[in-house]
């Protein structure tokens, strides 16, 4: 083997720092995931954090507090310089996801009511953290501030990659994206309640939910198909991911607020049961939540 100068090592050493500064501070999200997902077929093991364990800590709801007007979620930012800030509804499908995620990466978070129905999300200082008005919204350390379900779960995926939600198989990782993607645009958004009221008021009292059933029942549907073939205790075998994180939120709401059969879906129902089990997911449940039926 060639010897290499102690000047050569030097100059390697000080242009692969620079490269991995550059690329960690430039690079977006969405492409530094994305070529994790091509990549990790190649990159060995000890290279990415090791699968969870069997059992997760629940972490303890800090400091809950509910929003309740500008000057108040004005100072709530200033406050939340060191810590995860989750801003939620209690029967929000998309918060109980990320609620159910930072429970089985075992992070501590702060807990903010939004409340939908009293038109909360509407309030200039909350549009500030998102423009569409829409919870969740998760702020890391006063800086980060990330809105939408499927975003977060990335960022919390690449910010905090202990207990990670992506297996390293790259199949299986694409799955779960399909899956986590199929309910996140063909499933939630076609049974928002603005969008159920507009149909309701469009086509009469009762095509709301009837909307609902048709577009939920055709994404379960698709997603009976595709994970038949991977789903094992959960949706890709026995480890929970991150189309078990979508799909258990998902499930629960269509089954009681929706009145789907879920027989007809017998490997999703099999995977809703078994996250039923789950710490994790107890504690994310709306009914467990601080500002529950407020």
């Amino acid at each position: 083997m060639a010897s290499v100068s102690r000047s050569k090592l030097l100059q390697f050493n000080r242009c692969h720092f620079t490269l991995t500064r550059d690329f960690y501070s430039d690079a977006s999200l969405f492409h530094r995931s994305f070529t994790r997902l091509l990549c990790s077929a190649r990159c060995p093991k000890d290279a990415w954090s090791q699968p969870p364990p069997t059992t997760h800590s629940i972490p303890p709801l800090c400091n809950t507090k509910l929003f309740s007007s500008s000057s108040a979620m004005a100072s709530n930012l200033s406050s939340s310089s060191s810590k995860l800030v989750l801003y939620s509804y209690w029967q929000s499908s998309c918060s109980w996801r990320v609620r159910f995620a930072l429970n089985l990466k075992g992070l501590s978070y702060e807990y903010r009511a939004v409340n939908l129905s009293k038109g909360e999300q509407f309030d200039p200082e909350f549009e500030k953290l998102n423009p569409l008005g829409y919870v969740p919204v998760l702020v890391d350390g006063g800086d980060a501030v990330i809105a939408d379900s499927y975003a977060i779960l990335l960022y919390l995926e690449e910010k905090y990659p202990k207990h990670p939600l992506l297996p390293l198989d790259p199949q299986l990782r694409a799955i779960n994206l399909q899956a986590a993607s199929i309910v996140s645009s063909s499933i939630q958004p076609l049974h928002m309640l603005s969008l159920l009221k507009h149909v309701e008021e469009r086509f009469g009292p009762n095509e709301g939910q009837t909307w609902a059933k048709l577009n939920i029942e055709k994404g379960f549907c698709a997603l009976e198909k595709l994970l038949i073939r991977y789903a094992g205790r959960h949706a890709t075998g026995n480890r929970v991911y991150l189309a078990d994180v979508f799909l258990a939120p998902q499930i629960a709401i269509a089954a009681e607020r929706f009145h789907i059969d879920m027989s007809k879906f017998p490997t999703l129902h099999a995977i809703y049961n078994s996250c039923k089990e789950l710490p994790e997911f107890q504690a994310s449940s709306p009914q467990n939540q601080p500002d529950a039926a407020l």
